[in-house]
């Protein structure tokens, strides 16, 4: 089908609260809450999920600016999509605290202690119109339509969305299938139905807090109030390295010097309690960011039918989680999962929650989210 100059448009509707959004962090826009430029931005994202991979960053950046407009070494051009919202202010009872929405992941928005933000609930409901011209070829405008399937099925509006806020519903728009996944190189999980979209999206985000410290899993059985200590490696390595632990502390766990649960996304803040321990450690990549998006994306997940419970491996996760090295503050830095495969394979099964489901971090969250 080739582009035309007319607008399509698409009724569009939040399912999860939406955080954030607008100019200043962390708050909602109640004049603009959905902002055509932040749709914008997710829409060249998630092409370049779907348009790659690329033979070079500069091929990637080409083929970009050509769609999507850009500053180019000659001059700049300009956007060849036009993207347009029609949203109306917020009305009273459409914005809640974090804490007084019923079924909210709260492990998917930590936040800072006692910070309770205002969201906007699920069921606020905008217009989206997307015009593309006409002097994209096909395949451009194919590429453009199956970024905007994606963003339907994975994104979102606002922040935090790869946990799953903000999550849209466009009925007119075909959801991605676990199949059209796994043909770009990635991966998604789709587990038996919820009773609705809260329900399935409190169920995906709860499977990764309970395979990074639920009790039996992420952690031993705590005592009380006070929670076991960690089956993850890094707390003891953590320890070795600074030659400090408290008096029923001291390393022990069989592994050593190496990071997994930074692939699933960094900064990470070690806090630890009681006298003797090291201070608080934050683990982040090495190079100039502080932070490294997760390549994975929880969320609820509407078949066309139901709402599903879902996870989601961006395409490309692998290659990049494999490269990534951490350390803390100015180092040393080092991989945080080995790549030789006899190796990981080793380490693995030293690691409880990872131990017969993967040789790597998300391989083995993936598994137990499909299965546990």
């Amino acid at each position: 089908m080739p582009a035309t100059e007319h607008w399509t448009q698409y009724h569009c509707k939040l399912v999860t609260p939406m955080y954030g959004g607008g100019v200043n962090a962390a708050e909602v826009d109640e004049k603009m809450p959905i902002r055509a430029s932040g749709i914008r931005g997710q829409l060249r994202f998630w092409w370049r999920i779907v348009a790659g991979p690329f033979a070079s960053p500069e091929a990637m950046f080409e083929r970009e600016a050509a769609i999507w407009g850009g500053v180019g070494a000659a001059s700049p051009s300009a956007s060849q999509v036009a993207v347009r919202v029609k949203a109306k202010p917020v009305q009273a009872g459409q914005l809640s605290a974090k804490s007084q929405i019923q079924g909210l992941p709260a492990y998917g928005l930590i936040l800072d202690p006692g910070a309770d933000p205002m969201l906007l609930k699920p069921g606020y409901a905008f217009e989206l119109a997307v015009r593309c011209a006409s002097s994209l070829t096909s395949q451009q405008y194919e590429e453009v339509q199956t970024a905007l399937r994606w963003w339907a099925s994975f994104g979102g509006a606002g922040a935090r969305t790869r946990r799953g806020f903000g999550a849209v519903q466009i009925s007119a728009l075909k959801p991605v299938t676990p199949e059209e996944v796994a043909k770009y190189g990635g991966r998604l999980c789709v587990v038996p139905s919820s009773s609705n979209e809260i329900n399935a999206w409190e169920t995906s985000v709860k499977k990764l807090q309970r395979f990074r410290q639920g009790p039996n899993l992420g952690r031993n059985p705590g005592q009380g109030n006070r929670p076991g200590r960690s089956r993850w490696p890094e707390p003891d390595t953590i320890r070795r390295q600074t030659h400090r632990h408290a008096r029923n502390h001291a390393p022990e766990h069989p592994v050593d010097g190496v990071y997994p649960r930074a692939w699933f996304g960094l900064p990470i803040i070690f806090h630890f309690m009681g006298a003797g321990e090291p201070s608080d450690s934050t683990l982040i990549p090495d190079d100039e960011r502080d932070r490294m998006a997760s390549p994975l994306i929880l969320r609820p997940y509407w078949s066309g039918q139901k709402w599903h419970p879902a996870a989601l491996l961006l395409p490309g996760w692998e290659r990049r989680a494999a490269e990534l090295r951490v350390g803390f503050g100015t180092g040393p830095f080092r991989r945080a999962w080995p790549t030789d495969p006899a190796q990981r394979q080793r380490l693995a099964q030293q690691i409880k929650p990872m131990a017969g489901r993967g040789d790597d971090p998300l391989t083995a969250f993936m598994d137990f989210f499909e299965k546990d």
